[in-house]
């Protein structure tokens, strides 16, 4: 798959399944950017193509390992990693995380 296609398909499924999240604690502010799912193989190749973090897990909902599917996370909390991906991503996202991800490429610029 050519390297356009592949980070248009990362897009998407961070549209769909990933986070922009903002948080102020203790009078600093924070951005991350996460992703959380079930399949495993998917979450591996979004990591191999954003080429930042890591893919940590399983983890299991209330440790519930019996009764849930392990769920797999990714997440980047480095100001010049969140820059780089959002910017990556930015021309393939639909209108409304278009606008969340130029807020957090402002607020960090």
């Amino acid at each position: 798959m050519d390297k356009e296609l592949e980070v248009a398909w990362a897009a998407g499924l961070f549209e769909g399944e990933g986070c922009i999240t903002h948080n102020i604690s203790n009078g600093k502010s924070y951005r991350k950017i996460t992703m959380n799912m079930t399949d495993k193989d998917v979450m591996q190749k979004f990591v191999d193509i954003i080429g930042y973090g890591n893919l940590n897990g399983p983890y299991y909902y209330n440790g519930d390992r019996a009764h849930c599917k392990p769920r797999w996370q990714w997440e980047i909390g480095r100001k010049g990693e969140i820059l780089r991906v959002l910017k990556l991503l930015l021309p393939y996202f639909g209108k409304r995380r278009a606008e969340k991800a130029t807020e957090a490429i402002n607020h960090l610029q």
